[in-house]
Formats: structure tokens, sequence, C-alpha cells
């Protein structure tokens, strides 16, 4: 054991400068409750910003106010900024559509145990290594063997 300490090479550090059990090898890190970048994005564009609309003095969200440049942007000619919006709001289209047809289809019990069942073949598969397929055929091979019959034998 000793030798292994005394060691020093590619791969082995000298010991004293090996990361010790219990510390963080990144010990100043990201500070707890700091925000990433999506967080800060989101914050910035849900707050407010005063706004002279039509000589009135409105208060809108900068998503909103971005919204309304892009849209007044592309009807004065700015040809570059009609895909940007159509992909918006096809992306807006779709994810509607989407919870309509997961009122109008609702899961039922036998959908739940159906994809339970295959949930837990996959797992199997996983952990015997083979692939799923491959799993299922095995199971159905012991289950015939388990039955008496041979596994090639035709039914």
């Amino acid at each position: 054991m000793s030798d292994d300490k005394k060691k020093v090479g590619f791969g082995r550090p000298p010991a004293k400068t090996r990361f010790q059990p219990g510390r963080s090898g990144n010990p100043k890190g990201r500070p707890k409750g700091s925000k990433n970048f999506r967080t800060a994005l989101a914050d910035e564009l849900s707050s407010t910003v005063p706004v002279t609309e039509q000589g009135k003095r409105r208060k809108l969200t900068k998503r909103s106010v971005i919204a309304k440049q892009m849209v007044n942007a592309a009807l004065a000619g700015e040809l570059k900024i009609l895909p940007m919006i159509l992909n918006a709001d096809r992306a807006d289209e779709q994810k509607q559509a989407i919870a309509a047809a997961a009122e109008e289809f609702p899961i039922t019990p036998e959908d739940e145990a159906v994809m339970k069942d295959i949930v837990a073949r996959i797992l199997a598969a996983h952990s015997s290594g083979l692939p799923a397929t491959d799993a299922n055929q095995a199971g159905s091979r012991q289950e015939k063997a388990e039955e008496g019959k041979r596994p090639d034998a035709k039914s």
C-alpha cells in the first residue's frame, strides 16, 4: 500500500496534492441560491417597464414589449423577423394541439398497465444486459420450459 502512495507519474499525482476524502475539489464552486442563465433571463423578461402607447402610459412586461416591437418591425417590412415570429406561433399552436389531444384521449388504466409492463421489460433487459427483444424471447423460452414444453417446439 505504501508503494502505491509513493508512486508518482501519469494519473498518480503526489499524495499531498491528491483530493482528500470528504473535501470538495471545487470548494468555492457555484454558491447556493445563485441563478443560472435561463432563470435570470426569465426574471428579466417578466419584469415590467413603463411604456407610452397611443398617448397613454402603461406598464408592460419586457417580453410583451419585445413581442410588440418584433410584430411592428415585421409589418414595416423587416423580413428577417418573420421566420422567428412564425416559428414561435407554430410552436405555440403545437403545444395547444398536444394539450387538446391529451384532454380528448385520456390515459386509461389499461394504458397505464401496458406502459408499466413495457417499462418493466425494458428495465429487466437493461439489468440482464440483453436488448429488450432478446430479453422478451428469453423470458418466453423460460416460461415454456417451466410449463414442460420444449422452447423450440412449435405450439
